[in-house]
């Protein structure tokens, strides 16, 4: 049995440690299990994503997983994105790759989280990190800092199997209830693919995730959010925005590993294929980051060079017959679009290089300058402003799809007792988000001219 003065000895030390708890910041601390936040009408749960690695040494600032305690918005970091992802992990050993992606998440070790995830069978939706932290799921830290991400339980190459109605409808939901939450507009420049997001910096810079993939079905998810792709600018509008019908739009693709590659079901696919001239015989066009050896684009599915999806926006670069051109990914771009039945006009803040520029660099996040750091915060290299392996070549135009001022949201594991953990850093500079190309990027704004303003 325990003496009593053992038992006050306990007593006191717990009172004291959540005496303490209570009086740190929200910020300071991974949290206690919440109540999910869902619409009521979900079949939705809460499971801690991990944080606290078991075998970390406390003392170690950077040993920890899998994101980030936060107190968005209140502490700066508006929340303006939802990022569709799907998960990617193969079904083994009796394990669906929903209960998967949850185990995965689970261990800190993984160094990886999202939000929520979504059930392919019947639209169970699982919260494994509160919205007002910051989720490890992005790939850019930029977008991670002012998004939430969803996974949704499936393979891109396969997505017309995974893909269900539940699921889609399930996630609608829980969109439109974090969308009026967090004020986020309901249209393709804020509920974004992860395939729509860059990396961050050169290094592995084509090794960008491409999910949700062809087969998700942007026109019909925009439907059961309430806002479908339509048209939102005059007919002579200078911007497009890519709308091809989901059904009949099955242009060919394959799946390749290790070299071979196997054509893929005639299906439905959300993109069309991008051309260097406007003509079916033309090649398709490349990337210097995708295609280093300047080959051209690829049909398989993950080559997402030459592929414009729906709902992305981008200015107009030439018509001929049956074909439109856009600027993509500092090229002109030929697709096929007979009767305009694959695009929609659309409207936007076009950007474009100043008189006499030859290119504009662009980045891959909107972070500070090195000398925007206060001193309490060690400055890490890989936070280094430097342009990204793309730029904004003279003579072509670009939409902004946003505008961000300089941040870094510096934080890390909080038992390490770190010196200014889990401050917003903000600089001087105003960065723009371009639709660029499949991706969005970003772009000094002191670096560009914009045009008037296509409405």
């Amino acid at each position: 049995m325990t003496s009593t003065a053992t038992q006050r000895r306990s007593l006191t030390a717990t009172v004291l440690a959540l005496t303490i708890a209570a009086l740190l910041p929200a910020t300071a601390q991974a949290q206690e299990t919440p109540s999910p936040e869902c619409p009521a009408n979900l079949d939705c749960r809460f499971v801690p994503a991990g944080y606290d690695w078991s075998s970390a040494d406390h003392s170690d600032p950077n040993n920890y997983g899998n994101y980030d305690p936060a107190n968005r918005p209140a502490d700066g970091q508006k929340i303006q994105y939802i990022v569709i992802h799907d998960t990617e992990s193969a079904p083994g050993s009796g394990v669906s790759p929903y209960d998967q992606a949850i185990a995965t998440f689970q261990k800190p070790e993984s160094g990886s989280s999202a939000h929520y995830v979504i059930r392919s069978s019947d639209g169970q939706v699982t919260q494994m990190v509160p919205t007002e932290d910051v989720a490890w799921h992005a790939g850019n830290w930029t977008m991670n800092e002012h998004s939430i991400g969803i996974e949704h339980e499936g393979i891109a190459a396969q997505g017309g199997t995974w893909y269900t109605e539940e699921m889609y409808r399930a996630s609608a939901d829980l969109v439109k209830y974090l969308a009026a939450k967090y004020h986020i507009p309901l249209d393709r420049q804020h509920i974004i693919g992860h395939e729509d997001v860059s990396r961050e910096r050169t290094k592995n810079f084509a090794a960008a995730h491409w999910d949700p993939g062809p087969y998700w079905d942007w026109a019909h998810y925009m439907d059961l959010l309430g806002a479908p792709i339509k048209a939102t600018g005059s007919a002579d509008s200078q911007v497009v925005t890519i709308n091809p019908d989901y059904a009949t739009n099955q242009p060919p693709m394959t799946t390749c590993t290790a070299g071979t590659c196997t054509p893929l079901p005639a299906h439905g696919a959300n993109f069309v294929h991008l051309r260097t001239a406007p003509d079916e015989t033309a090649p398709l066009i490349t990337d210097p980051v995708v295609h280093p050896d300047g080959s051209p684009g690829t049909t398989a599915i993950d080559d997402w060079s030459d592929k414009a999806v729906a709902g992305r926006s981008y200015a107009l670069a030439g018509e001929q017959g049956d074909w439109t051109a856009i600027w993509y990914g500092g090229q002109k771009a030929w697709f096929a679009n007979p009767g305009h039945r694959a695009t929609v006009p659309g409207r936007g803040l076009l950007l474009t290089a100043p008189d006499g520029v030859a290119s504009v660099p662009l980045y891959g996040r909107a972070f500070p300058e090195q000398s925007e750091y206060p001193a309490a915060i060690p400055f890490d290299p890989i936070w280094t402003v430097a342009p990204i392996p793309w730029t904004l070549p003279t003579g072509q135009n670009y939409v902004a799809t946003g505008s961000f001022r300089a941040e870094n949201y510096y934080a890390r594991f909080d038992p390490a007792g770190v010196p200014a953990n889990h401050t917003l850093v903000t600089g001087g500079t105003t960065y723009f988000q371009l639709s660029y190309n499949h991706r969005v990027v970003y772009v000094k704004a002191s670096d560009v001219k914009a045009l008037p303003y296509e409405s």
